[in-house]
C-alpha cells in the first residue's frame, strides 16, 4: 500500500513533508485512535488536493485489510503484507549461502517453521475461538450455478475441503 502512496502524494512531499509522511506511515500505524488522529490531520491539510483526497478515501474503505492497526484484530495466519515471503527470503539470504551445507540449510528452515508456528499460535490465541454457522449451502450454490458436469466433479473434493460444524437438529435422537 505505501508504494502505491509514493506515486500518488509524490507533489504533496514538496509541499508538505509532515503530511507526505504521515500518509506513507499510515499502513503501519498500529493504534486505532493514532491512525485517526493522523487521517484527520491529513484532512484537514491545506496542501492535499481533491483528487489525492478522492484517492485516499477510496483506498480508505478497505482499509482493514491494509491497515495494521484493523488488520492486529483479525485473524490472518500470521499473513499482514503480500510481501510475506520477500521476508522470508530474506531471512535465508542473511543465513545461507552457495557453500552453505545440506544441514545447514534443514537446520535454517526448521527455525524458519519454528518462528512461523510460534507467531500462528500467538495470533490463534489472541482470537476468539466460536465456529459459525454456515448460513448457505455452497454445494446448492454450485449446483444451481454451474452444469450438472462440473457439480458432479467439485462436490467430492468440495466437501471434503470444508470443515464442517454439524449441530443436532432436535428432530431425532441421532439426526444431525
Amino acid at each position: 500500500m505505501q508504494r502505491n502512496f509514493v506515486p500518488k502524494f509524490s507533489g504533496l512531499n514538496k509541499k508538505n513533508k509532515d503530511t507526505y509522511d504521515k500518509i506513507l506511515n499510515l499502513p503501519f500505524i498500529t493504534c486505532q485512535k493514532k491512525f485517526e488522529a493522523n487521517l484527520k490531520e491529513i484532512f484537514e491539510s491545506e496542501e492535499i488536493t481533491e483528487s489525492e483526497i478522492k484517492y485516499l478515501e477510496e483506498k480508505l474503505k478497505t482499509k482493514n485489510k491494509w491497515a495494521k492497526s484493523f488488520v492486529k484484530f483479525r485473524f490472518c495466519g500470521g499473513v499482514c503484507t503480500t510481501s510475506r515471503i520477500e521476508g522470508l527470503h530474506g531471512v535465508l539470504r542473511r543465513h545461507l549461502n552457495s557453500n552453505s551445507s545440506l544441514q545447514k540449510v534443514f537446520n535454517c528452515f526448521r527455525q524458519l517453521e519454528n518462528i512461523q508456528v510460534q507467531r500462528h499460535e500467538q495470533e490463534y490465541l489472541r482470537h476468539p475461538k466460536q465456529s459459525q454457522p454456515i448460513q448457505s449451502n455452497p454445494l446448492n450454490d454450485i449446483k444451481q450455478t454451474y452444469p450438472d458436469y462440473i457439480y458432479k466433479k467439485i462436490a467430492l473434493k468440495f466437501s471434503k475441503a470444508l470443515n464442517y460444524v454439524f449441530e443436532n437438529n432436535g428432530k431425532t435422537k441421532n439426526s444431525w
